[in-house]
């Protein structure tokens, strides 16, 4: 009767570690899985940002395009046809100190004196239907 008692438990012990590995196979394989999903997730996710970063490109490049438009546009006088080309802009370093403050005010008083040119032409052009 000991000999198969003892029989008996080696056999359910032999099954339960035959069982408990092939858990362990299960779960390890269930991780490799959620572990190649996470990695796809993290790649989709990559793809969408620089989606959204050559979007964000594509749109800024428009804006400033249609501002630098409606700048010629505003800057052009009345009756005038052709491409306004604006003077060009020098960029300035925050260390140029007293140099950059006396540039900017320089920059301030040429476009003080372009659009009181502009303005000038534009009375110009409407005076003389006014006086008809």
């Amino acid at each position: 009767m000991n000999r198969m008692r003892l029989a008996a438990g080696v056999s359910l012990l032999a099954l339960a570690l035959a069982g408990g590995a092939s858990a362990q196979d299960a779960l390890s394989e269930i991780r490799a899985q959620n572990a190649a999903a996470q990695a796809a997730e993290i790649a989709r996710q990559d793809v969408l940002a620089t989606q959204r970063e050559i979007t964000a490109r594509q749109d800024q490049t428009r804006t400033d395009l249609v501002l630098r438009q409606l700048d010629a546009a505003r800057a052009q006088p009345l009756g005038t046809t052709g491409l306004v080309v604006s003077p060009p802009t020098t960029i300035t370093s925050p260390n140029d100190g007293l140099s950059s403050l006396s540039m900017q005010m320089d920059r301030m008083e040429r476009l003080t004196q372009d659009a009181m040119a502009r303005s000038n032409a534009k009375v110009r052009a409407v005076r003389p239907a006014s006086e008809r």
